[in-house]
């Protein structure tokens, strides 16, 4: 990236989110957009679409997420992985609509097998159960869908 492209970095007060900002200003970068929740719901395409169209970042972090904890995620089962795929979609997609040169997505560790060796490799995704809670999710979203 050049020092001077403008990045967007969304979920930037978040524990990875933030931890990126001070690596990029501590790099020299300093075109760093970020909104918070309440300047801009990624859920609401129209907004994100706005957005993307009047910013024109280049480069795009994604580490912003509904999040909650295990007994959270126990608690809404289906409603963090709606949330988080809405979200996901609308910058994702309006990244792309709007020419973002890079879009780097992060992941919760709970989607990856729970025993995977560390570090683990990308041929590790999908070889064995998945964290208690993503697995509960999945199961609730599978018999949702079956009615």
């Amino acid at each position: 990236m050049e020092k001077d492209a403008k990045i967007y970095v969304a979920g930037h007060q978040g524990m990875v989110g933030s931890a990126i900002i001070r690596e990029l200003r501590r790099q020299g970068y300093e075109s760093i957009v970020t909104r918070t929740h309440q300047e801009l719901d990624l859920c609401r395409q129209e907004a994100v679409e706005r957005f993307f169209e009047t910013e024109k970042p280049e480069y795009v972090f994604l580490a912003a997420a509904r999040v909650g904890g295990i007994g959270a995620n126990s608690e809404a089962l289906a409603d963090f992985m709606y949330d988080n795929m809405i979200l996901e979609m609308n910058v994702i997609h309006s990244a792309w609509k709007n020419n973002c040169k890079k879009l780097e997505f992060l992941g919760s560790s709970c989607i990856y097998p729970r025993m995977a060796p560390q570090p683990m490799k990308e041929d590790c995704l999908l070889t064995s159960a998945l964290e208690k809670t993503i697995s509960e999710i999945c199961a609730s979203m599978k018999s949702l869908m079956r009615c």
